[in-house]
């Protein structure tokens, strides 16, 4: 049997690095058939388009003719939010001027806030749908304004990592992808992450802009300077014709609370948007991405029957909404 054909293309070059997109196309996917655009998790900080590949996701696209794309993108703190979400922008308007128009923007923890983001960016092209999994969606919410609160562990040396980082912000040096480390605990930018978590810093380093994250706290979004509200796409992009929206969310992950999903599921439909939020009861981050799953495959045993069919409820609601 054949199977997808692979390739890779450079989509932009930013600050001297070549940011590319892989593309894999099964042999049944049609003429401006379905593409599926998904972003790697990290943080915003880690990773690289391959990092934790959705196989089930990947698996899923194959087996039902559409097309399944990753692209790179710059990291924090090198990179400022502005120019990391325009990485995103640019995929999008790449696949569309590229592959074609019938596009599934997707992403997995921060993957998931640049999908929502870049959706909710005037100059996307509107996708069918948005698929958030387990993703950090709102940079002005509590968790990310408020410290004191560590992330898996408290950071001894709090005031030495933020150094480092402002340090690597003055670098002048743009990276697209930083392996998942071996060991979290010891690397150093798996440090940073936390460092941000505990000192309430992603809305400043998002922005450059310090101290935003206490003014939000203290004024709310309307603290956020206009030329940044891209960034805040929960309090500035949700309209009641945001393009249909899927959320999947663990309900035991402690990496980004499963409150970043719900709190955007309770808006979008106050808002009168369409909306699908999936809870996997007793899931933490990253359970869909643990092994290869092929939901077609009936194959699952234990518990990974009940993940198997969480999994199976995002991928119909994206066949009806593909199907318009």
């Amino acid at each position: 049997m054949v199977g997808p054909q692979t390739s890779t293309h450079t989509f932009k070059v930013a600050a001297g690095v070549p940011l590319t997109i892989d593309i894999s196309k099964p042999p049944n996917a049609p003429e401006n058939g379905i593409t599926v655009l998904h972003f790697h998790g990290g943080f915003l900080v880690i990773g690289e388009k391959t990092t934790f590949p959705p196989h089930w996701l990947i698996n899923a696209c194959h087996a039902r003719g559409w097309t399944y794309a990753t692209a790179s993108y710059r990291l924090m703190p090198e990179s400022e939010g502005l120019e990391v979400l325009s990485d995103a922008l640019d995929a999008v308007q790449w696949i569309h001027k590229n592959i074609g128009h019938r596009i599934l923007i997707a992403g997995s923890s921060a993957g998931g806030y640049l999908a929502l983001a870049t959706a909710a960016h005037p100059e996307c092209p509107r996708p069918l749908a948005v698929l958030s999994v387990y993703g950090m969606l709102d940079p002005a919410s509590t968790r990310y304004i408020e410290g004191g609160t560590p992330l898996l562990a408290p950071v001894a040396d709090l005031p030495i990592a933020l150094e480092e980082i402002d340090t690597a912000v003055n670098s002048g040096k743009a990276i697209d992808g930083y392996a998942f480390p071996a060991s979290p605990p010891t690397d150093q930018r798996f440090k940073w992450i936390r460092a941000l978590h505990q000192a309430a810093r992603y809305p400043d380093l998002l922005t450059r802009t310090p101290g935003l994250a206490g003014q939000i706290s203290a004024q709310g979004a309307d603290a956020i300077p206009e030329r940044y509200r891209t960034l805040f796409p929960v309090s500035f992009g949700l309209k009641s014709d945001f393009p249909p929206t899927i959320l999947l969310h663990g309900d035991g992950d402690v990496l980004v609370g499963l409150d970043q999903s719900t709190s955007v599921a309770e808006r979008m439909l106050s808002l009168g948007a369409d909306v699908h939020l999936e809870i996997a009861k007793g899931q933490g981050h990253g359970f869909e991405a643990k092994g290869v799953i092929d939901i077609d495959a009936n194959d699952a045993a234990g518990e990974d029957v009940a993940i198997n069919d969480c999994l199976r409820r995002v991928i119909t609601a994206l066949e009806k909404l593909s199907s318009y």
